[in-house]
């Protein structure tokens, strides 16, 4: 198992810090917490830094955080924020930066045994961002994400099947003309509209491990973006991070095991 686990980190680091450049999409982390039961909140950190696709002086960053309550059994609320920027070592080209936020709400079933649980869950829900680069656009999107995992106290995988559909809006092309727009292809002469007069369809799956202990553990998330529907224009098809997962029920529950421990021994 240690095998497994270190040869997924030494896989997923790599991933995260190579090979990125500026396109007009790029998937956003996946949200799955996992829940067992009523009460729980989750809170999760995760990001990368890499170099370009032609340029290793380039940069690349990228950051996701990740938010999970259950208010009762078997009901979750989900919200994210996703950023990401890429800055060109030659100041002649154009750098980007892109942000999207998301909020879900969905179901979920735990069964198992107490140390061991096995989870099924199915969340739904949208949001919205922009891009800032060579054009400038607003984006939308919907999207609804089953998954199927594992939690214990030192080791949590999830798969999750994700699709999304976006949306893109109000495109500035700032100081580009037409042709600029049609050699990115940000123009589909074959249907015969922009990026902004039409939805794009994504099948994002995607991958998460945590280890740690309890409340806190390492979490590695990998995530992809396979394209359902027509996209003309340039997209990265993946995303990669690595962070850090906080369960606070089992914070609050150990403090207050070690508060019931202290009132026990003024007693005796």
């Amino acid at each position: 198992m240690k095998k497994h686990l270190l040869s997924a980190l030494f896989i997923i680091t790599l991933l995260a810090t190579t090979g990125c450049n500026r396109y007009y999409y790029r998937p956003n982390g996946i949200n799955d917490p996992l829940f067992t039961k009523g009460g729980q909140v989750h809170v999760g950190f995760g990001g990368s830094i890499g170099s370009g696709d032609k340029n290793e002086d380039d940069r690349m960053y990228q950051a996701d955080l990740q938010l999970g309550f259950s208010p009762i059994n078997h009901l979750g609320i989900v919200g994210s924020y996703s950023t990401y920027s890429y800055h060109p070592y030659n100041k002649t080209a154009e750098p980007a930066h892109a942000h999207i936020a998301e909020g879900g709400i969905g179901g979920y079933n735990a069964f198992g045994k107490k140390k061991v649980k096995m989870i099924v869950d199915l969340y739904a829900g949208g949001g919205g961002g922009s891009l800032e680069s060579d054009v400038n656009l607003k984006l939308t999107k919907l999207y609804i994400q089953p998954g199927i995992g594992m939690r214990s106290n030192s080791f949590d995988a999830v798969i999750n099947l994700r699709f999304s559909n976006i949306q893109y809006s109000d495109l500035n092309p700032k100081s580009h003309d037409y042709t600029y727009l049609l050699d990115h292809r940000l123009i589909d002469t074959f249907n015969n509209r922009r990026i902004d007069h039409g939805s794009y369809t994504f099948y994002e799956p995607g991958v998460t491990l945590r280890m740690g202990y309890k409340f806190v553990k390492v979490q590695l998330q990998a995530a992809w973006a396979l394209p359902i529907s027509a996209v003309p224009w340039h997209y990265n098809g993946g995303h990669y991070t690595i962070g850090l997962h906080f369960n606070l029920e089992d914070i609050l529950d150990m403090a207050n095991d070690r508060s019931s421990e202290r009132g026990a021994s003024k007693e005796d």
